[in-house]
């Protein structure tokens, strides 16, 4: 027995030099047929390198400093959450729902700030305005304001027009410019973020069968503004054009919207609208009339928001009434 525990011990010492003579031959690399000796390494950082070329200095890879902890990996990845495919045979029942997202409301401040550019998050405006100026959305269509639905498709001149709006001159204590006939001088200047007021969301709610659930689809989104309306000289709400929802989600998931509650955990405006994180009424439900609420309760205010309640109150009930207990 001892006999065979010396052998068994110098072989396995001889079986470890070799392995660490060979971890050794591999590491150098071959050897130098010239007889010089082998030249440094050199200095040069690669482009996934988070560091500088001096070290220390946290850099992304295509230059600059780097505003944070880590490099942003997961939003060149993003993509739109899929939807379920949905045949006709099984929606038992829809409703179609014009509703209204109100930025003035709390919840509905990272969709409207911030009201100047940052490139780390911009608003949904400037989302929007950025991706019809470089064409990556092309899937515009005039606001039908009688009928609620597309009109004909605007081209980028069109739309450009659209998004432009006069502002009047002012001197340098703000007093208005006035030419020589006494008329206020204009001049056009391109829409910011700050002057949209409201979002205009059509969807459609439905029954699905096989899932037994209750879903619903966002057809098209159109921003609004608040203009003067020369006619009664009231303020009204302005719908510039209806862009359809399901070809802009892949560009919508490629920018951020503000988390107020985590730095680390921000959601793409896909994700907003996907998950409804907004808050919003009903302004108008599919109807024989085809008319808004405002038109057949004028002027009542509560009334209005009442009937928005019901509205919703209705889709709820009736997917919970397709439940036994």
């Amino acid at each position: 027995m001892k006999r065979l525990s010396k052998s068994a011990f110098l072989f396995n010492a001889v079986l470890f030099f070799v392995i660490a003579f060979t971890a050794v031959s591999i590491a150098q690399g071959p050897p130098n047929q010239g007889g010089n000796p082998p030249p440094a390494p050199t200095s040069s950082v690669t482009s996934t390198s988070p560091f500088g070329a001096h070290g220390g200095i946290l850099e992304p890879p295509g230059g600059g400093v780097l505003d944070g902890v880590y490099i942003p990996e997961h939003l060149t990845y993003r993509k739109p959450l899929p939807y379920v495919y949905e045949r006709e045979a099984d929606i038992m029942w829809s409703k179609r729902v014009w509703r209204v997202i109100d930025l003035r409301e709390k919840m509905n401040h990272p969709l409207y700030y911030p009201t100047d550019d940052l490139a780390k998050r911009p608003s949904l405006f400037k989302v929007l305005q950025d991706g019809i100026y470089s064409g990556k959305i092309n899937t515009v269509f005039t606001f039908d304001p009688f009928t609620m639905e597309f009109g004909p498709a605007l081209t980028l001149p069109e739309i450009v027009k659209t998004m432009t709006e006069q502002l009047a001159l002012k001197d340098s204590i703000g007093n208005p410019l006035m030419d020589s006939v006494g008329n206020q001088i204009m001049k056009p200047d391109t829409l910011r973020a700050d002057r949209i007021s409201q979002y205009y969301v059509k969807e459609d709610w439905f029954f699905e069968k096989q899932r037994s659930v209750m879903d619903v689809r966002i057809i098209s989104i159109a921003p609004v503004v608040e203009v003067n309306d020369p006619v009664n000289g009231k303020y009204t709400y302005h719908p510039l054009f209806w862009l359809y929802y399901p070809a802009i989600r892949d560009y919508l998931s490629r920018f951020y919207c503000y988390n107020p509650y985590n730095d680390a955990e921000w959601r793409t405006y896909d994700e907003i609208f996907h998950k409804r994180m907004f808050s919003s009424y009903t302004m108008m439900e599919s109807n024989v009339y085809n008319r808004t609420i405002s038109a057949y309760l004028p002027g009542q205010g509560m009334d209005q928001m009442l009937e928005s309640e019901r509205i919703k109150d209705d889709i709820f009930k009736f997917e919970h009434d397709m439940w036994h207990f």
